[in-house]
């Protein structure tokens, strides 16, 4: 019997053996994770894997390889380091509007209930106006105290330009009654004032280095043209852009990424998609935010006009830092693999249970690149590079092997 068991125990081992080795064999690349000593970890993705991976993300594996040579996947949560807004708006009514010899037209505005805030949104029936502010807080309406003051609030409409800032921004009050002054030289027109209490925890952001920046100037379309590209493709979701200059300025401009390249006899010919939309403007610090997007080269077009080109000093980009937080149950030599276009989505268990990951994680030291080789000798083993030829001989081997236990029973019976 005993020679029964390994006869049945062979196959299984072989087929287990050669699945695991097909499992990695069917990625790109590896890198060695090191340090492996707790039941949860955190791994930095580095910035050159992005660009080997689906634009999902989802062709990231983790294997494990035990001392039995036994191959285990490990499950995995990615995590994107993302800020976190909450924005809680508050009742309020317009109560009182006055006028002085300053030339200050005031409103007056009392909370529902008193609360922290940090926002107002100002909104005028006027337009085209730009209006100093000055913004006080009391509890009785008898004891002001400043809040915001010189503060500069602007509204431009024309046939190119609808463009309109009159948030007010401030360390968070607490005040019962609001009070705004807004010098002009005829009445404005308040409809409403809407009154926030906004709350930012910050993501954790990587800055990347941008090369290649250079600008040139579309006479035709009157606008500035301005490139530039990263090392790698990877996730950016912020950008600002540093002008040269104290005066003011006003531009509507569109920021795109490189979609694809297409060579001709003249030479390649890329094409970019658009992905923002803004404008670009001495009254705030010109940084944009928006959904992550991969990409390595980018392109910015700004709308001068009749107006004179702007000088781009820089371009800063940054984006959410990317991390897998892995279970590691077993005492193995572990692997992250990645690069495989027909890799579908995984789906762990730990996805239903992310309350119970500890907080405070080891990272994880990532290994150098390695790309993993595949036999491409006209050799039997080049076979197993095609899974149906991998499953058809493992057939065949069982086929045979089983044919071979039927014969022991056979002979053990006749005995």
């Amino acid at each position: 019997m005993s020679v029964i068991k390994l006869n049945l125990c062979i196959p299984l081992f072989l087929l287990m053996s050669l699945c695991s080795i097909a499992q990695v064999s069917n990625y790109k690349y590896e890198r060695t994770l090191k340090n492996v000593s707790e039941d949860w970890h955190k791994i930095t993705i580095p910035d050159n894997v992005f660009g080997k991976l689906q634009p999902s993300l989802q062709d990231m594996r983790i294997y494990g390889i035990t001392e039995e040579m036994d191959t285990i996947e490990v499950p995995y949560l990615l995590k994107i380091n993302k800020d976190h807004l909450v924005k809680k708006e508050h009742s309020c009514q317009i109560i009182n509007s006055s006028k002085t010899d300053d030339g200050y037209y005031y409103y007056t505005s009392k909370l529902d209930q008193q609360t922290d805030i940090s926002d107002i949104k100002l909104l005028f029936a006027d337009a085209n106006f730009d209006w100093k502010v000055n913004l006080e807080g009391s509890q009785d309406q008898k004891q002001w105290f400043t809040i915001l003051e010189n503060y500069r609030i602007l509204d431009i409409e024309n046939t190119s330009t609808n463009y309109s800032y009159t948030n007010l921004n401030f360390p968070t009050a607490n005040y019962v009654y609001y009070r705004i002054a807004v010098k002009s030289n005829k009445q404005p027109t308040l409809s409403s004032v809407n009154i926030f209490m906004q709350k930012l925890t910050n993501g954790i952001l990587v800055d990347y280095k941008v090369k290649n920046l250079k600008a040139s100037q579309d006479r035709q379309m009157k606008s500035t043209e301005v490139e530039f590209e990263l090392t790698n493709p990877v996730p950016v979701s912020s950008m600002k852009i540093n002008v040269n200059g104290n005066y003011d300025y006003f531009r509507s401009i569109s920021m795109r990424y490189l979609l694809d390249s297409v060579k001709t006899e003249k030479g390649y010919l890329y094409n970019y998609t658009t992905f923002k939309r803004g404008t670009l403007t001495s009254l705030e610090d010109n940084e944009f935010e928006f959904n992550s997007t991969m990409a390595k080269k980018f392109k910015i077009v700004i709308y001068n006009g009749d107006n004179q080109p702007l000088d781009i000093k820089s371009i800063e980009l940054k984006g959410f830092k990317y991390e897998l937080i892995a279970r590691f149950t077993e005492s193995a030599n572990y692997k992250l693999v990645y690069g495989n276009k027909s890799a579908h989505q995984p789906h762990y268990d730990i996805t239903n249970f992310k309350d119970n990951i500890p907080v405070n994680l080891k990272e994880l030291e990532v290994g150098t690149e390695k790309q993993i080789i595949k036999n491409d000798e006209p050799s039997a083993t080049g076979l197993f590079k095609d899974e149906i030829w991998l499953w058809a001989i493992m057939g065949i081997v069982i086929l045979i092997l089983g044919g071979f236990t039927y014969k022991m029973l056979g002979n053990t019976a006749q005995e």
